[in-house]
């Protein structure tokens, strides 16, 4: 899949540069592609967080190499695979689109040489300074607060962008003068290579060349040091951590109590935790984006609360892997389908504790946004039920698709171990899909009953949006307690193979 993408990135990339002759904006949209392509490269390998070996340098600290040969080997593995080779072969469009003539044609080759040199010396250096401070605990806070604020521009960028397009507010003119103070950089000064040569400027091209490889020899040196300070550096996990006596809270109200008390620490502590919410935060803003402040509003608002409750699914759909090797010691006390259904009527607890205050209070923002806050009350509806409906999916997933999970070095969040990432999309599909299901009777509800009084219309929507969602979790509980209960060693050889 990863291979048939960069294909088609190395197409698109060649042909739309290739697009630009003749262009009077060529240098300056060349000048923002080569500026998205080193974007891509230094934001992707965070979010997937180990997606190549080379993003934590202490997994080779153990061999006996210097310094010298480990940083060659790591940039020739980095430009190793279908991705540098996309990049290289998409950014050759620019001698087609950008370069005229013999000279033009041989500065475009070494620029595009030297953007991509460039690109990969980036991430490394990137990758690597981030990669000692994810081992800590608050390193993989930061990782946190880093990965959120992307992902909420990548869903803006998405939902954005494409319907300037479609209005025609963006085109090829609106990146007039984007190079007046981008020309100095690395990606302009590659582009800004290619026009100097090929109008017969050679001097200035080369000497914008020249400058191009300065910044790739110095941030490769910078990149050196850090990957030294790196394989010298002791791991911050390795350090005590100071034990208080706190009791756990709601453990005076038995088993139940003790797993939500569990799952409550987890949630506030664990980074991958607070990565969720904030996802599913973003997510329920970015699907009513472009509807809001239309008379369509209403769309948007209840649309995002179904993907809030899926997502609730989606995110705890295999919660014993995910809790890892410790199940073991839980499962010893789970040993009839009432200890089951304990065990998952607590972790919904702590969700419901916080997924309930939290989209209630982004429905009712996004009412306001679109001029109609009252209707909040209708999103809060189906925020409830939404929620009962998730955490039934997510309890049923999580006996029925089990898989094990494994945290690479480096990375903040698990990630389906090999073999796996099937059944992970099977879950994804059937939460989305089995939540927008569920929840259809509160959303024609709301829908059905607009004409009704308000003042009647909305508390009792509320109140049938939660039993209902309540009905839902009790349901989603006891048929996967019924199911755990028939194949508890099985989900415990999962959590065994887990490695967090």
């Amino acid at each position: 899949m990863s291979t048939i993408v960069a294909a088609l990135v190395a197409v698109g990339a060649f042909l739309g540069l290739a697009a630009l002759r003749g262009n009077a904006n060529a240098v300056d949209l060349t000048t923002v592609t080569f500026t998205l392509f080193a974007f891509g490269w230094v934001i992707l390998p965070l979010l997937v967080f180990g997606l190549d070996g080379t993003l934590d340098p202490a997994t080779l600290a153990p061999f006996p190499l210097r310094t010298r040969p480990l940083a060659v080997g790591l940039l020739a593995a980095s430009a190793t695979g279908a991705w540098p080779l996309a990049n290289l072969l998409g950014l050759l469009g620019a001698t087609v689109g950008l370069a005229h003539g013999a000279l033009g044609l041989l500065v475009a080759l070494l620029a595009v040489l030297l953007q991509v040199l460039f690109c990969l010396v980036l991430a490394r250096f990137v990758t690597t300074g981030l990669a000692g401070l994810l081992r800590s605990r608050r390193g993989k806070d930061f990782a946190v607060f880093l990965i959120l604020p992307i992902f909420a521009l990548y869903e803006a960028f998405t939902q954005v962008v494409p319907k300037l397009a479609a209005e025609g507010k963006v085109h090829a003119a609106s990146f007039t003068g984007f190079d007046k103070w981008m020309r100095w950089f690395p990606p302009g000064l590659a582009a800004h290579a290619i026009q100097d040569a090929s109008t017969g400027h050679l001097g200035a091209g080369l000497l914008r060349l020249g400058l191009l490889a300065v910044v790739v020899l110095v941030l490769g040196w910078l990149w050196v040091r850090s990957l030294g300070r790196a394989l010298v550096t002791a791991d911050t996990t390795s350090q005590s951590a100071a034990v208080h006596s706190n009791g756990l809270p709601f453990t005076r109200s038995g088993p139940r109590g003790t797993v939500a008390a569990r799952f409550w620490i987890y949630q506030r502590r664990d980074p991958n935790a607070l990565i969720s919410w904030g996802i599913t935060a973003v997510i329920m803003a970015a699907v009513s984006v472009s509807t809001i402040r239309t008379p369509a509003y209403l769309g948007g608002l209840l649309g995002s609360a179904v993907f809030a409750g899926a997502f609730v699914g989606i995110l705890n759909a295999n919660a014993i892997a995910m809790t890892g090797p410790a199940f073991v010691i839980e499962a010893a006390s789970l040993s009839s389908r009432r200890s089951l259904r304990t065990y998952f009527a607590g972790q919904d607890l702590t969700l419901a504790m916080i997924a309930m205050p939290l989209f209630t209070l982004i429905s009712f923002a996004l009412a306001a946004v679109a001029g109609h806050l009252v209707d909040g009350f209708l999103g809060m509806a189906v925020d409830l039920a939404g929620i009962g409906a998730g955490l039934a999916l997510a309890n049923i997933f999580t006996v029925a698709l089990p898989h094990p999970v494994e945290k690479r070095a480096g990375m903040p969040t698990p990630r389906p171990a090999d073999g796996y990432r099937g059944t992970q999309f099977v879950g994804v599909i059937g939460s989305v899909f089995g939540t927008a299901i569920l929840v259809s009777p509160v959303l024609l509800a709301a829908v059905f009953t607009r004409t009704d009084p308000g003042m009647l219309r909305m508390p009792l929507l509320v109140l049938c949006g939660a039993g209902y969602g309540l009905a839902l979790a009790l349901i989603g509980a006891r048929i996967a307690a019924r199911a755990a209960s028939e194949k508890l060693p099985e989900l415990v050889q999962i959590a065994i193979r887990s490695k967090l």
